[in-house]
């Protein structure tokens, strides 16, 4: 009970955060979300909310739980990869680069990015299954919709904070306007 208080309140205070305006966004606050904690915030979330979004049962609940974090780590392990590998990608094809990186080199990251999106779809695959094993088929498409319903969310908060973000910087740089007499 306590866990989905403390979760309720970090995401109302930031959705607050993200539509307040400038002058009322405390400075300590201002920025100080990263995309990662965010997601972390919406994990939380997620898991708080789809017992009863999903009308799941006692019985159902612990074992959904389990493997609901499962298909979230699945998610983010394989997310990290492939940021790694297009970090790597967009470093070799580097139009600055004073010594272009060798094509072998390239296509071996190339390689490595596909055999990475086979293993997510049959890792995620397999642990959307683990889930819906769970559930019944009316819980399973609920649990589709709640979840696109959070991304969409997550994104919608993403790109408030964003644009809080600019509105701050922009009034940080511009010097303060002094009254004329």
């Amino acid at each position: 009970m306590m866990k989905r208080f403390l979760v309720a309140t970090l995401l109302s205070g930031l959705a607050a955060v993200a539509s307040a305006q400038p002058q009322n966004v405390p400075e300590a606050m201002a920025g100080d979300m990263r995309p990662a904690e965010i997601q972390k915030l919406f994990d939380a979330y997620l898991v708080m909310e789809a017992q009863q979004a999903l009308a799941l049962s006692d019985q159902q609940y612990p074992q959904f739980l389990a493997r609901l974090r499962t298909l979230q780590e699945t998610r983010r392990r394989t997310q990290q990869e492939r940021n790694q590998l297009m970090g790597q990608l967009q470093r070799l094809t580097n139009p600055r680069l004073p010594k272009p990186a060798e094509e072998s080199e390239i296509k071996s990251r190339l390689t490595s990015l596909q055999e990475l999106e086979s293993r997510t779809a049959a890792d995620m695959r397999k642990a959307y299954n683990a889930v819906d094993e769970v559930l019944d088929v009316r819980q399973q498409a609920r649990f589709r919709v709640f979840e696109e319903q959070i991304e969409r969310r997550k994104i919608e908060l993403l790109m408030r904070a964003r644009q809080q973000n600019r509105q701050n910087q922009q009034g940080q740089k511009a010097p303060p306007k002094r009254p004329q007499l």
